[in-house]
């Protein structure tokens, strides 16, 4: 419910009754405490317009690539393969029939799969030819290096493979496998290009692994990174080891294998 306006005569006898209410003054200092809050309120919606300052991308991305530098220089120095007292590369040998990494050839060309070996016995069951005798002549370097070899004794052949005094040898170079020369009196496990060719080319069974020094009746591994280590088993104490056997269990093996 509304009340209805006042007169003027009413406004003055109301006034009249009131008391004085005189002339107040602000605390010492309120004046100045107004004046920085207007300031404050005046100023704070300009601030509010400035857009915060972006951290630049290349800030948000060094830790993620400072992970990856440190992990890139892990894996270099993990790569780096320890040599032993015999001056041959020590490495770890897979399982059989595992693949181990593609080594690559010296002087450019294919990429030759190596796979590791871990008994005389499956050098044997996989290799096409088997041969002891000596390198006559190597010609070509790089992926293209070739070697005849003269054929002093069959160990083994696949029967469909042609019966000769001498053989074609292909021996890419590759990083970390030795080198077949001139002179050298090896046994050889051997694996033909084309078994139905007139004439095959032939390549020792993954580099080293198929590679024995033969020296009087004793047959040594080439190397002791690249080596089997057993005749019909495998031997773990004997990594990184060259394995030795006699010529007679070699002829053995290849006999069992028919």
């Amino acid at each position: 419910m509304k009340h209805p306006p006042l007169d003027p005569s009413e406004w003055a006898e109301l006034a009249e009754l009131l008391p004085d209410p005189g002339q107040r003054e602000l605390p010492p200092g309120r004046h100045e405490q107004h004046r920085a809050r207007l300031l404050s309120a005046i100023t704070e919606p300009e601030r509010a317009a400035v857009p915060a300052r972006r951290t630049p991308r290349w800030s948000l991305l060094r830790p993620a690539l400072a992970t990856a530098a440190l992990v890139a220089v892990a894996g270099t120095v993990a790569a780096v393969i320890a040599t032993g007292g015999d001056n041959d590369p020590v490495v770890a040998i897979a399982t059989p029939g595992a693949s181990t990494p593609t080594a690559e050839p010296t002087g450019g060309g294919v990429t030759a799969k190596i796979r590791a070996y871990g008994t005389v016995r499956q050098l044997t069951d996989t290799a096409d030819l088997v041969v002891r005798g000596d390198v006559l002549r190597v010609d070509g370097a790089g992926a293209d290096r070739t070697a005849v070899f003269g054929v002093a004794e069959v160990l083994y052949r696949l029967p469909r493979l042609p019966a000769t005094a001498v053989v074609t040898l292909r021996l890419p170079e590759l990083s970390m496998m030795s080198r077949l020369e001139a002179g050298q009196h090896t046994v050889l496990y051997l694996s033909a290009d084309d078994p139905q060719a007139a004439v095959p080319v032939y390549t020792p069974l993954s580099g080293d692994f198929g590679v024995f020094d033969v020296a009087g009746d004793t047959a040594t591994a080439r190397s002791s990174a690249f080596s089997v280590t057993g005749l019909r088993e495998e031997d773990a104490t004997a990594r990184a080891r060259r394995f030795t056997a006699t010529l007679a269990e070699l002829r053995t093996l290849a006999r069992e294998r028919g």
